[in-house]
């Protein structure tokens, strides 16, 4: 994965004391506070959970991982995917 060169202040809801906060905790990159819970930002940087999920859906568009898939659309997805035969219908069915 290719590290973002946006820093944590370019994140709305972040200032300078924020972010040294943030960083003193471990959350020293984009993609760490992407993936962080907001109860986990609220206790790093004594912020308020909307502010939190704020900082955290904004980080998570900057880093492009990505977001929640739900569990049929993975199905409907996974059933394009083609398949190779073993030559034994019993194995193939499993």
């Amino acid at each position: 994965m290719e590290r973002s060169s946006i820093s944590l202040e370019d994140l709305p809801g972040i200032g300078p004391a924020t972010a040294e906060k943030l960083v003193e905790a471990g959350y020293s990159s984009i993609e760490a506070i992407a993936v962080a819970s907001p109860a986990d930002l609220v206790a790093a940087a004594e912020i308020g959970e909307a502010t939190a999920s704020k900082i955290i859906q904004a980080a998570r568009e900057a880093a492009d991982i990505g977001g929640f898939e739900s569990g049929d659309k993975v199905f409907e997805r996974r059933k394009l995917v083609g398949k190779l035969t073993t030559g034994a219908k019993s194995l193939d069915n499993l």
